[in-house]
């Protein structure tokens, strides 16, 4: 059962889901956490599971924002857990990512925080194969079937749904999240309040 488990082992466990699809956008790996937190973790703990450590998310310029998560992804990137890369803007064309301006939100780091700061416009995230054997090997057997299941699902959904949709549902649930958002406007549209 996943009694041992922290907010870094789920992180790494849902980029292995999904048959070890990326995924694309900063955006979406902030949303899918935030999620994660606050949707699947109390599925996760009535399964029998435990979620320590998760990170912590405060309303920031585009929603829930994170500085654990980045922290935590600088460091799965340094011990090679994981690996990024730009996804050029030909790419962009072929398959949706997020279709809000990057730079100004990757950058959130609070402080200015260089170590939080990508010189990317999108970056696409994938565990790697370090990752993989730490996930096979150690996260996996802490995780009964249902909970497994119920990542993969989760994974699928945030993969598949637009950058757009997820923020909208991100927004409406959540509306605490977004008292500082600088694009509340255009992802609820023009109709909403500004209280």
């Amino acid at each position: 059962m996943a009694n041992k488990l922290i907010g870094a082992d789920y992180l790494l466990a849902l980029l292995y889901c999904d048959n070890k699809s990326s995924i694309k956008g900063s955006v979406r790996l902030t949303k899918m956490m935030y999620l994660f937190n606050k949707e699947i973790k109390p599925i996760i703990e009535k399964k029998g599971g435990k979620c320590e450590k998760l990170p912590e998310f405060i309303p920031y310029n585009f929603g829930p924002f994170s500085k654990d998560l980045y922290e935590q992804i600088e460091l799965f990137k340094g011990i090679e857990f994981i690996t990024t890369k730009e996804i050029l803007s030909k790419e962009i064309m072929v398959e949706e990512v997020d279709d809000w301006e990057e730079n100004p939100y990757i950058g959130e780091s609070l402080n200015d925080e260089e170590h939080l700061t990508f010189n990317k416009k999108y970056v696409e995230y994938t565990i790697a194969k370090r990752g993989e054997s730490y996930y096979e090997n150690v996260i996996k057997n802490e995780l009964n079937q249902d909970i497994l299941d119920l990542l993969e699902q989760f994974k699928k959904k945030i993969v598949k749904i637009s950058v757009k949709n997820l923020l909208y549902y991100v927004y409406t649930k959540y509306p605490e999240m977004t008292v500082n958002s600088i694009i509340k406007k255009d992802v609820l549209g023009s109709d909403e309040d500004e209280n």
